[in-house]
């Protein structure tokens, strides 16, 4: 008679046809409530220890009050996973992981639920792209933590992304990531619509004939303007890696191609936008940088109108800002 294995925590013992059959309680449930168990060799054979003390390190782990969100997020960046990942897809992530951190870094791992998540995003300050990225990467890492027992949860179940998000400037992680790409289409569509503010109908109408004078000409296919946006030392370098012919800058693809190719892009790296978000960066870059209303325009090729509903949200952050920094210096003077 096969004898009954002993009484072992974390494991249940189960007799069928003359068998003894070992499983051991990850600590996790079932969506009706049930414990989920997993087999371990027969007791007594080659690995049933070693199987059993990995299966406890890992209950042990989830279930310590130190494993945090900050935890996961460096067991995930020293993963084969993440090193795995494009250059620039490292980067990204790494910036939305200290996003992450920050905001949600102490939280035991398991006890992150969806209304934690939401209540820190009402209380941030990002656009719908960042917010949306910060979504994303939170999934990807406990998505990770799932398949690796080192979690339980999914915290962003049911948190809808941001309304308006896909026509919202590009998060500037995304916009440095497609100027390095390796797609040299993408890099060179972003580096034209990113430095010249132009719409991606116009974009694809440039020709290298139309460079003049550290310039580009212009005729806007909407309106009809004629503009001649400067280049930019970072579009002239990039300009500079393409071979020049008597014919269009950007060749090899057809608008709808490149608006699909460019949302591909945004999409692998966490957000969904369209190119026309990048007309947006444009002006906010420019305005920030200090130019009137009437200079963006003339490069851009909008209207002043337009140009000062931009201006007076830069402004509206700027004197945010220096309303901070007198806050503090007064806060800092003796009483």
């Amino acid at each position: 008679m096969v004898r009954k294995p002993p009484e072992i925590e974390h494991v249940k013992h189960t007799r069928a046809k003359g068998r003894w059959y070992s499983y051991f309680n990850t600590g996790q449930k079932k969506p009706n409530g049930q414990p989920i168990r997993k087999r371990l060799p027969d007791f007594g054979t080659v690995g049933f220890w070693d199987s059993y003390g990995a299966f406890k390190a890992a209950r042990t782990k989830r279930e310590a009050p130190s494993y945090t969100v900050a935890s996961l997020c460096d067991e995930y960046e020293k993963s084969a996973t993440f090193a795995g990942l494009a250059l620039n897809t490292r980067k990204l992530y790494a910036n939305q992981l200290k996003k992450v951190r920050s905001v949600w870094g102490k939280f035991p791992v398991n006890a992150l639920t969806p209304r934690h998540v939401r209540i820190a995003l009402e209380g941030e300050a990002w656009g719908a792209g960042t917010r949306n990225m910060v979504i994303a990467v939170l999934g990807v890492i406990y998505k990770w933590g799932r398949r690796n027992e080192s979690t339980t949860i999914t915290p962003i179940q049911d948190i809808e992304r941001a309304e308006g998000g896909t026509h919202e400037p590009w998060p500037q992680d995304v916009i440095e990531a497609a100027l390095v790409s390796n797609d040299d289409t993408i890099r060179l569509a972003v580096h034209l619509l990113y430095f010249t503010g132009q719409r991606i109908s116009d974009v694809m109408k440039m020709r290298w004939g139309d460079i003049r004078a550290g310039s580009i000409w212009v005729r806007q296919t909407k309106t009809g303007k004629e503009v001649e946006p400067p280049l930019t030392e970072a579009l002239q370098a990039e300009l500079a890696r393409h071979p020049k012919t008597m014919g269009p800058i950007i060749t090899g693809i057809n608008e709808m191609g490149l608006r699909r190719r460019l949302q591909r892009f945004t999409k692998a790296h966490g957000v969904e936008t369209v190119p026309h978000g990048l007309r947006k960066n444009a002006v906010n870059v420019l305005l920030e940088a200090g130019c009137t209303v009437p200079e963006v325009a003339a490069i851009t090729g909008q209207t002043h109108a337009i140009v000062e509903k931009y201006a007076a949200k830069v402004n509206r952050r700027k004197l945010g800002q220096s309303a901070i920094v007198k806050l503090e210096a007064h806060r800092r003077r003796p009483a």
